[in-house]
């Protein structure tokens, strides 16, 4: 920030303003407030990664339940198809079936 000026070269009150810029421009904070950002990150980052795996439970849940709607999807399609046969043939179970 200074460049090739010495620190010990500066005056008191050089040094008081070079302070109070630092401050004002976010470059030297207090401890408190350093640790108090460094917790909220690390509390943040948790709960990032909670997230994430809930994410990826829903995603499994959500294939599997999926997998399961193309088979039953599946089967009703093959339902129909067999019912449309039985009644095509005329057999006489299938005509009982439908009373």
């Amino acid at each position: 920030m200074l460049g090739d000026i010495a620190l010990s070269d500066l005056s008191t009150g050089a040094l008081l303003a070079l302070v109070v810029l630092m401050i004002l421009t976010g470059m030297l904070v207090p401890r408190r407030v350093l640790k108090d950002k460094t917790d909220e990150a690390e509390r943040w980052r948790k709960a990032y990664e909670a997230e994430r795996t809930a994410r990826g439970i829903a995603d499994a849940q959500t294939n599997e339940l999926l997998e399961l709607a193309k088979t039953t999807h599946d089967f009703i399609l093959a339902m129909g198809k067999a019912s449309a046969k039985i009644r095509e043939s005329g057999d006489a179970d299938a005509s009982a079936m439908d009373a």
